[in-house]
């Protein structure tokens, strides 16, 4: 498997607090990559350095050997590094169909758009549904299928996701991590941010364990949830 992302030595400081302390790591293309750890260990931090909403105090991120770290959040955008952030942060006062054409500002394919919106409304069929409802009256569950899916119409060729299961009803959550294991047999490279360890390793064909700013351990999914150090540390023993 081809190497699409890497991070070399990546640093992020909060004023003189280094939140992420010189992290290195790399996503192959096509895969799914976790990135697990306790709350404040830096995984928002890192997600937000990749794509350009917070500026790094030193590192490279290169996308295909490009690096793409010192562009503006719009840039990566163009260049596919799309994120789902915490919280959703979708446009509550727009229509579902409007905010998955946001998704696309980037685009001018009318027909792929088109048929990319199919597939979308194909994942999450609720969405095409209530296609022409305020974005503002979908359960939580709901309007994270509406950012992911927002997400994907901007054709990412590395998706970014933050906490997708966060708040929602367990059923819910089992939905979500089915869409994305259908979404990455596509051949989409995810990393996924993850509070639920055991889901996100499940899912993953590698994971990265984040403590106080450094990475600490690195395997295949299926290996670390068998690591006794990371069950007795985010598995409840």
């Amino acid at each position: 498997m081809s190497e699409i992302l890497r991070i070399r030595d990546l640093a992020v400081s909060y004023g003189h607090i280094e939140a992420v302390k010189g992290i290195s790591l790399s996503l192959n293309e096509g895969e799914i990559t976790a990135l697990v750890g306790a709350n404040g260990a830096g995984k928002s931090t890192t997600l937000l350095a990749l794509s350009g909403l917070l500026k790094a105090a030193r590192g490279e991120v290169l996308l295909d050997g490009e690096d793409v770290g010192k562009l503006r959040a719009h840039q990566i955008v163009r260049r596919g590094i799309v994120q789902v952030a915490e919280g959703r942060a979708i446009l509550t006062t727009l229509t579902i169909a409007e905010n998955l054409s946001l998704g696309a500002y980037t685009r001018s394919d009318r027909a792929q758009i088109a048929r990319d919106l199919e597939w979308v409304y194909a994942l999450f069929p609720v969405l095409q549904s209530r296609r022409a409802g305020l974005a503002g009256n979908l359960s939580g569950g709901e309007q994270q299928m509406l950012a992911i899916g927002r997400a994907l119409m901007s054709k990412p060729r590395v998706l970014l996701l933050d906490e997708p299961s966060m708040g929602l009803a367990p059923l819910m959550v089992q939905e979500i991590f089915r869409v994305l294991r259908e979404i990455n047999r596509t051949g989409l490279t995810i990393l996924l941010v993850e509070q639920n360890v055991r889901q996100a390793l499940r899912i993953s064909q590698q994971g990265y364990v984040l403590e106080n700013g450094s990475i600490v351990a690195h395997d295949s999914g299926a290996n670390l949830l068998r690591d006794p150090k990371v069950i007795d540390a985010y598995l409840g023993g």
